[in-house]
């Protein structure tokens, strides 16, 4: 952990030396859903609503393009029934955005291959072994800065399998999450 650590503070440092960079702060919601976890052999579909919050740095750069990595703390519950489950993680987006500057606007595209690292299991995800601590994946998105105020909606396709769990009442082993991120920022 100190290592990652380590490099998120280094890629802040080097992006800060830019010309052109802006810090900000960040919140918004996350729409989880999650597939392929089956619950006493009945498939289910599993959606729920969380939050995220965190910080960022943006560095302009030319053509257009911007580079904002994101230190966010995410909330990804989901649930169906009686059934709830809190998956809380740190997660890092490397945000890499193409744009047009306008007067006080500038609406753009963005991608952003992303880790996350599990900080806290809540819900029923606690009775659960093999919970991977480890996600990582990629999300496709827009955004519109307006003068210090920054909107985006982003989905994100989890790659990494959630966890290992296959008992008589549960079968979570192909299960990946995705997101949708809506988010306001405020850049300083």
């Amino acid at each position: 952990m100190k290592k990652i650590t380590l490099c998120i503070l280094a890629i802040f440092f080097a992006i800060g030396l830019s010309a052109q960079t802006h810090f900000g702060v960040k919140a918004g919601l996350n729409f989880n859903s999650i597939k392929d976890i089956s619950v006493s052999k009945e498939n289910v579909s599993w959606n729920k609503t969380g939050w995220h919050a965190g910080v960022l740095l943006q560095a302009k750069l030319p053509l257009g393009l911007a580079f904002q990595p994101e230190l966010l703390y995410s909330v990804k519950n989901f649930g169906a029934g009686d059934h709830k489950f809190d998956l809380n993680y740190f997660e890092l987006p490397l945000n890499l955005q193409w744009g047009i500057d306008l007067i006080l606007l500038r609406p753009f595209v963005m991608a952003a291959p992303y880790v996350s690292y599990l900080a806290k299991v809540g819900g029923e995800a606690k009775k659960w072994e093999g919970v991977k601590n480890l996600d990582y994946g990629f999300g496709l998105g827009f955004g519109l800065d307006v003068w210090k105020i920054q909107i985006t909606g982003k989905y994100n396709w989890g790659f990494g399998k959630l966890a290992k769990v296959d008992s008589s009442d549960w079968k979570v082993n192909d299960s990946t999450l995705k997101v949708f991120q809506l988010s306001l920022g405020l850049l300083f």
